[in-house]
């Protein structure tokens, strides 16, 4: 039987939550096809002594205010959620529109004026790479076909979203995503979280501007490196399974701890270690060059500390699950439809465990 896009979402999207867990078992029963995320629990400061802002966040601001100002009385107010807004701000998914139910200025009912500011913003807040993945996303989104009524696909379907005002000297957050995407910054004077991101997408395989692309491609080609880099007894240690596993870290999960699994840093060589670096830099790349070097220097000096796990098969390119599980990251790689081709659609999960939304700054003690 060969089944529509819709089908096939419908069949897969129940195998993924039951995957995921009793949470979106129970809210689909609940609100049948509803797979909305829960609230994250966070008791939010009232007060907050906000470092004095650097450059690059003066410039977030700048482009922020600048799609602010763009929207019209409505939008703005349909934009504009208060900072301890714990129902928001977990508003994301790798869920497609229609299931989940996104708030926010959705992307198809901006003018090409507030696109273009849009996509200013999107640029200032990361880097060329990070922004390109973006578009790659979008792209992908446009060769889903749409069935008769809900879920809806295509670039129109993504939100962007603040808490908070954008401002120098109080803590505000953006979010942009939508089916397969979360952009979630998290900005307090000078420093900023991107935790939690979700990448991935499905397809994984486009042709954009007459050129093949592989979304994923450079994260999947360091991770391959590393693991084909590994002695027999590393990657005894490295390899959980053979069998791919599913995302753990994903929309609800806000403090899941997982335990670090496979092979640990300070068991690496030199040259092992790079390897494990360019892994992690592969995504942690889609952040603007300042908060990525402060990030990686962060992360370098956790490496001994850091663990990569992988589970499935070690070819094809991308079939396999892998995870990079460190005190200040958790970074997962999730491949899905593990019985047709699991190359070509992944669930990717960023997250930091000790400031996840911000936490370290925002949440009260």
């Amino acid at each position: 039987m060969t089944l529509t896009r819709f089908q096939k979402f419908g069949l897969l999207g129940i195998a993924a939550a039951a995957s995921l867990g009793g949470f979106y078992l129970s809210e689909m029963s609940a609100q049948g096809r509803n797979l909305q995320t829960p609230a994250a629990q966070i008791d939010v400061k009232r007060d907050f002594n906000v470092p004095m802002a650097d450059a690059q966040t003066d410039a977030i601001i700048t482009a922020a205010n600048a799609f602010l100002d763009t929207l019209n009385t409505e939008q703005r107010a349909a934009a504009v959620f208060d900072f301890a807004d714990n129902t928001q701000r977990a508003n994301w998914s790798n869920f497609p529109d229609g299931p989940v139910v996104r708030q926010g200025v959705m992307r198809g009912n901006m003018s090409e004026t507030q696109l273009d500011a849009l996509n200013t913003l999107l640029r200032t807040a990361l880097s060329e790479e990070g922004y390109q993945n973006v578009l790659y996303q979008l792209a992908a989104e446009e060769s889903l076909e749409n069935g008769p009524g809900e879920p809806n696909f295509g670039d129109d379907f993504y939100y962007v979203s603040f808490l908070g005002e954008p401002a120098l000297d109080v803590p505000w957050m953006f979010q942009f995503g939508g089916h397969h995407l979360a952009i979630n910054v998290t900005v307090f004077g000078p420093d900023l979280s991107f935790s939690p991101m979700l990448t991935g997408g499905e397809p994984l395989r486009i042709n954009m501007n007459d050129k093949a692309v592989y979304i994923t491609e450079k994260e999947t080609t360091a991770a391959a490196a590393l693991i084909h880099s590994l002695s027999d007894a590393q990657k005894k240690e490295t390899i959980r399974s053979d069998k791919a596993i599913n995302l753990l870290l994903g929309p609800g999960e806000f403090g899941t701890t997982l335990a670090p699994e496979g092979v640990k840093g300070s068991d690496l060589t030199d040259s092992q270690r790079a390897l494990l670096m360019d892994v992690i830099k592969a995504r942690l790349g889609f952040i603007n060059a300042d908060d990525f070097a402060a990030k990686m220097a962060v992360v370098g000096s956790q490496l001994d500390d850091t663990y990569f796990g992988w589970w499935g098969p070690e070819a094809p390119l991308g079939a396999a699950y892998f995870r990079v599980t460190g005190p200040s990251v958790v970074m997962e790689y999730a491949p899905q439809d593990l019985d047709a081709d699991p190359t070509n659609h992944a669930h990717n999960m960023y997250r930091d465990p000790q400031n996840d939304y911000g936490t370290m700054w925002i949440a009260a003690e």
